[in-house]
């Protein structure tokens, strides 16, 4: 019998599992929490950042609008100055705000050089020629924290470092250094969002290869398995293996597989009973590979702790969509329920409402209903992927997602189904971990 694994919990449904050109690797995409402890925060204003060095008033600005533009998506903003007149005022700033965004620029350096160089002018024959150009680096030093409304106590800060170098063969066409500055802290933001918001990152396995000779036609038919797509399948083989063969870098390819799907509690099942059976290294390192990614899907729990079970499942399907499926794709997003519609309707509404702001296309419930009256199909109960995909079809949409219930209690969760309209393909299938718990 399965014994109880207290510290593993099973890690979120992945949509996108890639397999890459080289046949021994696999890639997968894992969830993380944000770098900030940003737990509880959902109203925030946005200070103007500060500007300490001389000259550097306009990069703060450009920061401030930077930020404030990111964290409009994983936070509801709040005007800061109407935040500061109410504790002005002497009302409590808690009515109005969980935080107050804050940040300043700490240190701002430019450096304008002429530099001698040498450039080719023809090839045949071969020539160069010296030349003078003009170069511009700068570097902006900036920090930002949260600061809550409830206790005054710091979240942060973050400190970023951004540089960026500019050349020409003239002065003047150098650009301005506060431009350039502000340029590079636009880059230096790309990542921004992993410290304020749940976020994935790639994650790149190899597959172990067979030991011996008369395992190898076993190995090359699970790995046959895994290119046809069929992920599942090529586990149980490899597990299959390790059963009847005691191969170990069977047992770590199967353990890999359970992580690349999200059955992550399964994965540390399988690599406890390995490391029980043979003490080997190998399986006592991906055991801990396993537990390492246990820690961080505790830590994203706790995260996910602070926020309604409604609206965090809507979130993390926003991001599975996100991941799937093109910015303004047509999407017919369907409430399949059989039970809870409320509940499952107001989590439908929201994730309409965020999509729609970021730029996608909702099929009309009411268009939806009069196709599928005069095509006398029913949108209740069992409807089949081909209904689904002719009813789509003639609303004009590129994707349906298909939403409904599972479970009850304890166990229960949202599922999520997305079928590619066009090829009639199922893109997504919502799994158990606790993600979609609701």
């Amino acid at each position: 019998m399965k014994r109880k694994i207290l510290i593993a919990v099973p890690l979120f449904a992945l949509t996108a599992l890639v397999l890459l050109g080289c046949a021994t690797r696999v890639r997968f995409d894992a969830p993380r929490a944000p770098n900030m402890n940003v737990a509880g925060i959902q109203r925030v204003a946005v200070a103007p950042f500060e500007a300490i060095p001389a000259g550097a008033g306009p990069i703060a600005a450009s920061l401030t609008s930077e930020v404030t533009t990111r964290l409009g998506r994983p936070f509801q903003l709040v005007s800061y100055s109407q935040a500061m007149a109410a504790r002005t005022a002497g009302r409590s700033l808690e009515d109005y705000v969980d935080a107050i965004f804050r940040g300043r620029v700490t240190n701002f350096v430019v450096n304008t050089t002429v530099e001698q160089g040498t450039r080719i002018i023809s090839i045949r024959p071969f020539q160069t020629e010296p030349y003078t150009y003009h170069r511009r680096e700068v570097e902006v030093a900036f920090e930002y924290y949260f600061v809550r409304a409830s206790d005054g106590s710091m979240v942060g800060p973050v400190r970023r470092v951004a540089r960026e170098v500019h050349t020409s063969e003239s002065a003047g066409g150098l650009i301005a250094g506060p431009q350039l500055a502000s340029n590079a802290v636009a880059r230096q933001l790309a990542m921004f969002y992993r410290d304020v918001e749940p976020h994935r990152i790639g994650i790149v396995r190899t597959l172990e290869r067979a030991p011996s000779g008369d395992l190898r036609p076993l190995f090359r038919a699970a790995e046959q398995q895994r290119r046809e797509g069929n992920i599942i399948a090529a586990r149980n083989s490899f597990i299959a293996i390790w059963e009847n063969h005691g191969s170990i870098p069977a047992a770590v390819n199967a353990a890999i597989l359970y992580e690349a799907t999200g059955d992550l509690e399964d994965g540390v099942f399988l690599m406890e009973q390995v490391v029980d059976a043979t003490g080997a290294p190998r399986a006592v390192q991906k055991l801990t590979q396993l537990n390492r990614e246990v820690a961080e899907v505790l830590g994203l729990e706790a995260f996910d702790a602070h926020q309604a079970p409604a609206e965090r499942v809507a979130s993390h399907a926003l991001f599975e969509l996100r991941n799937l499926v093109a910015s303004g794709a047509r999407l017919w997003i369907h409430n399949n329920a059989t039970a809870d519609q409320t509940l499952v309707n107001g989590i439908i509404n929201d994730m309409e409402s965020e999509l729609l702001r970021e730029g996608f296309v909702i099929v009309e419930r009411g268009m939806i209903e009069l196709i599928a009256a005069e095509q006398n199909l029913h949108l209740e109960g069992g409807v089949a992927d081909s209904d689904f995909v002719s009813i789509g079809n003639l609303a004009g949409a590129n994707t349906v997602v298909i939403i409904g219930m599972t479970g009850s209690g304890g166990a229960r969760r949202l599922n999520v189904r997305v079928l590619d309209i066009e090829t009639g393909t199922l893109r997504m299938q919502s799994g158990t971990g606790v993600a979609w718990r609701l």
